[in-house]
């Protein structure tokens, strides 16, 4: 893995909201991270309903993507891969904190003639509440405009808010521009990426990802990253039932079992 990072990349990420890495993986490593994760997820369906319903479900919303959550929870191989502390490390230097847990992993397929996943802004969502919410998206396979690339509204993390996250359901692409009018005259960011790249996504940035207009699938696998001293913020959303049961507002986030520390200086 290349967990290098700059100045110059820690500069784009606070100002852009995202940063590409190009070369995270070589071949090798994407061969087996294509393996492992594809492993984790056929494993994974054969016992569980493959659609998480963190954000509210549709007919619309079931075939934008199919989605497996803590996979790192039933494969010690997805455990190995994304608990790395250099990921985790570079990870808290974009985002500015002085460490990270895991909140969850997804692994996200879009299907052959899959829908576009419209424009959102993903921490409104979480159980926290942080500008240095931070997740890291790596292409299992070649993603480009007609398969269903990511796209982004370049330095929206700076003016999105916790109250407004946008639909995934089937409600139109741009739906969110009626909570942010001036977003609409920003131009977005195609992320055309090759297999075995990877891109840091600003929990407070807007993006969106097209339709799949191919007949192959496009594999995808993300890690939601928080700040270690992050709080509860009264919201259920992806936490176990045994943790959101003993967790008041204002609760550290520090439980070992369910969100590990991945990195800390």
């Amino acid at each position: 893995m290349n967990t290098q990072r700059t100045s110059k990349q820690i500069q784009f990420y606070r100002e852009n909201g995202f940063l590409i890495i190009d070369d995270f993986l070589n071949g090798a490593e994407l061969a087996s991270w294509q393996d492992t994760v594809d492993q984790a997820i056929a494993a994974h369906v054969s016992r569980l309903d493959t659609h998480h319903n963190q954000r509210g479900e549709d007919g619309y919303y079931k075939n934008v993507f199919v989605q497996c959550v803590n996979l790192w929870k039933t494969s010690a191989k997805v455990k190995q891969l994304i608990l790395d502390p250099e990921l985790g490390k570079l990870a808290a230097d974009l985002a500015g904190t002085s460490g990270v847990r895991l909140y969850h992993d997804h692994a996200m397929v879009k299907q052959p003639w899959a829908n576009p996943t419209n424009f959102h802004v993903d921490n409104p969502y979480d159980p926290f509440y942080s500008h240095q919410a931070i997740m890291f998206w790596v292409a299992l396979d070649d993603t480009t405009v007609q398969n269903g690339c990511l796209y982004f509204l370049p330095g929206t993390h700076k003016t999105s808010g916790f109250d407004i996250g946008g639909s995934l359901g089937e409600v139109g692409i741009g739906e969110l521009f009626r909570e942010y009018p001036e977003w609409s005259e920003i131009e977005p960011y195609a992320a055309e990426m090759k297999a075995g790249a990877g891109v840091f996504i600003s929990g407070m940035v807007a993006h969106a990802a097209g339709p799949n207009m191919t007949t192959h699938p496009r594999r995808a696998f993300a890690m939601l990253f928080m700040p270690a001293d992050a709080t509860f913020n009264g919201k259920k959303s992806a936490l176990p039932d045994e943790v959101f049961a003993k967790l008041e507002t204002g609760d550290v986030l520090a439980d070992d079992k369910h969100l590990p520390l991945v990195f800390s200086y």
